[in-house]
């Protein structure tokens, strides 16, 4: 091994021993191409692109996912070939086409902007390297929400890219008070994160709050916004309510935003996250808005009734029949009790059956293919529905209560709360299987108690109802025109509530 192989050698393993945030670009350009394909491997996507011009010598390091190769052709090696003749050394400014142009310095940062997308300019005796945002590829167009859908409004979705869903809010809120916090999130994930919210209408507390919580975060990787949403969440005893909405429709987000609440958007993701949260937000459908104000409260008070109908409605059949048949009427008595002749369970057990195979059918239809799932969830409802009534297993009245109670479940908008409807159904089941009508009760007086007492980021779970703002009831049941809706919710909003200056409009008559 000659002296200069061994200087080399010995130079780099002393670079290796010093700390990460110590190591700075080498002066060697082959040396810091190595240094990068050992901490990439040899067989990773870091590709390198050679360029050189009498003296000055030159390499382009990109990682091929990350990058968008059209942008990073035409604004960096482009014009870098039109500049090598002017180029004298690495120390003089060089321009880029690119949106962003970083000099850097430090080995650390090179990692960094490389995993974010950019494309790192290397120079031969210079321990100096630029970095060009060149950051694309492959994502998933804006589309049409799937979830989330409705008969009339828009049909834009977010995606997975931060920097669209970001954009999707700005076309709908066109003001210079919209601000924006970012931060990265997961020391091997390196997630970006970005908070929301308008200056001036959202409580500075809850913004502080909200920055305050995600600030505190310590974990290897953030995958999905739930893993944010698990840890900002208020520390409160265990609920099987979702504290912080979420939505994949821009639209839902913007008009939070305007009444005041701070949205938070992770890259790689298209759930967007909203804080704080109310119990009325999960039953308000984005369609409310984009329909007459009578065709919406019709709506929304259906959908109300609807979803205290599927946590009810078992747990109230079974303590009819099994505890107070005097509250029903004498034909529909003998009616029922004449089909479940022959049924082998009691009742509380009969419809536990029916529920546990509806939720399990349900769960089977989510994770098959598309094409086929709808289908055999549907079918296959209806099949062991039948079966199981000509078979004595069941009673008509169990199916139809069943069915009833799985349909006004699919009427609740939000994912999230109608699955915790589902989880309290069961235990409203139990309590009225062994107390009657006082099991039933007492859970439901036990349900209220326990939803008085969350907070969302220190705003009452049941505002407005508790506590009551009079004038936030224009939305909550039913929906008054918009004329009559000036005010943002006094629970959220900061000074500036009113939405709506008092303007007469002059009607002429012929």
């Amino acid at each position: 091994m000659s002296r200069n192989d061994k200087e080399n050698e010995q130079s780099s393993s002393e670079h290796s021993k010093e700390p990460e945030e110590n190591k700075v670009v080498l002066y060697d350009l082959a040396e810091n191409i190595k240094r990068y394909k050992d901490v990439f491997g040899e067989d990773s996507d870091l590709s390198v692109r050679y360029m050189q011009h009498e003296n000055l010598k030159m390499a382009i390091l990109f990682i091929d996912s990350l990058v968008e190769k059209e942008i990073m052709d035409q604004h960096v090696i482009h014009v870098l070939n039109n500049q090598l003749n002017d180029i004298v050394s690495a120390d003089e400014e060089i321009i880029l086409s690119t949106s962003k142009t970083k000099k850097i310095t430090k080995h650390k940062e090179v990692l960094e902007h490389l995993l974010q997308g950019y494309s790192i300019i290397l120079f031969d005796g210079y321990p100096i390297a630029y970095a060009a945002e060149t950051a694309g590829g492959d994502r998933r167009p804006v589309t049409e929400s799937s979830v989330e859908t409705v008969v009339r409004g828009p049909r834009e979705s977010f995606n997975e890219s931060i920097m669209t869903n970001i954009g999707l809010i700005r076309r709908r809120v066109h003001t210079p008070h919209l601000q924006i916090y970012k931060k990265e999130l997961g020391k091997e994930s390196k997630t970006s994160v970005a908070v929301l919210y308008i200056k001036g209408i959202a409580k500075d507390n809850i913004v502080e709050e909200v920055i305050s919580r995600i600030d505190n975060i310590s974990i290897d990787a953030v995958l999905d916004s739930l893993y944010i949403e698990e840890l900002i969440e208020d520390p409160q005893r265990y609920s099987p309510f979702p504290t912080i909405f979420n939505s994949e429709r821009p639209d839902r987000i913007s008009a939070g935003l305007l009444e005041g609440r701070i949205a938070i958007i992770v890259d790689g993701t298209p759930v967007v996250l909203l804080v704080p949260a109310t119990i009325g937000l999960f039953l308000t459908s984005n369609e409310d808005y984009y329909q007459r104000y009578d065709i919406s409260s019709l709506m929304k008070i259906l959908r109300g009734g609807a979803f205290v109908l599927s946590i009810i409605l078992p747990g109230l059949y079974v303590a009819l029949l099994t505890y107070h048949q005097e509250m029903i009427p004498t034909p529909l008595l003998i009616a029922v009790t004449g089909q479940r002749e022959g049924v082998p369970f009691g009742i509380a057990i009969e419809v536990a059956i029916m529920e546990i195979t509806f939720e399990i059918l349900r769960e089977a239809g989510i994770r098959l293919p598309k094409t086929v799932g709808a289908a055999i969830s549907i079918v296959g409802g209806l099949v062991l529905g039948q079966a199981a009534v000509d078979a004595g297993l069941v009673g008509q009245g169990t199916v139809i209560v069943v069915a009833l109670t799985a349909i006004s479940s699919f009427t609740t908008p939000s994912y999230n709360i109608a699955i915790t409807a589902r989880m309290i159904r069961f235990i409203l089941l139990i309590l009225s299987s062994f107390l009657g009508a006082f099991g039933l009760i007492f859970g439901l007086i036990f349900l209220l108690i326990h939803l008085n007492s969350l907070r969302s980021f220190s705003v009452p779970y049941l505002a407005p109802i508790v506590p009551f703002h009079k004038g936030d009831w224009k939305d909550l049941f039913i929906r008054v025109p918009w004329s009559h809706m000036k005010e943002r919710p006094e629970e959220i909003s900061n000074n500036n509530k009113n939405r709506m200056e008092n303007s007469k409009v002059n009607r002429q008559t012929k």
